[in-house]
């Protein structure tokens, strides 16, 4: 599946650029998990009638199977998070949480440089996807940002990104692509 449409959405103020992840296609992704590690976390306790012969071997087998798939499950769920970007405080805070903000993280923008849209190998299972960092001499390492698998869309973000903050893109895909042909 590949996304066309740009992640950082203009909200009602024209100085804060909003992207979210999460909602309800993940919900409805995680919701069999979740339904199934409740469903398997009753069998040990009889609360869904099982009768098998190997009473503690299904104990020691169900407990942690049911509760990785139900936190699994739960997180695709009630899991959210994203960037937001006020140009007007000069911030860019990265937050996750279950159905709410519970942790965010500020970072001053003024420590980015310029945005780089770049590629990231895939192997032979997987194809490549581009990847878009903000990057700047402030910050020890890139900021990744979240951002569509393919070029056109990877290219629109970034561009949007970009003219946001009014800082220069560095393509190295566009670049890549150049020194092949």
């Amino acid at each position: 599946m590949t996304m066309s449409q740009n992640l950082f959405l203009q909200t009602g103020d024209p100085d804060i650029l909003a992207m979210k992840r999460g909602g309800i296609y993940l919900s409805l992704f995680g919701l069999p998990f979740l339904l199934a590690g409740i469903f398997v976390l009753q069998i040990p306790f009889d609360i869904v009638p099982v009768h098998l012969e190997e009473r503690p071997i299904i104990l020691a087998l169900m407990l942690p199977l049911g509760f990785v798939f139900a936190i699994a499950g739960a997180a695709l769920v009630f899991g959210r998070s994203g960037v937001t970007i006020n140009r007007r405080d000069r911030t860019l805070v990265r937050w996750w949480g279950f159905l709410v903000p519970m942790k965010r993280t500020e970072y001053s923008i003024d420590i980015f440089e310029h945005v780089l849209l770049d590629i990231h190998a895939g192997d032979r299972h997987s194809g490549d996807t581009c990847i878009i960092h903000l990057v700047g001499s402030g910050h020890p390492y890139p900021f990744y940002i979240p951002s569509p698998a393919d070029y056109e869309g990877a290219r629109r973000t970034a561009e949007q990104l970009s003219r946001f903050l009014d800082i220069p893109l560095e393509d190295r895909v566009a670049a890549k692509q150049a020194d092949t042909d």
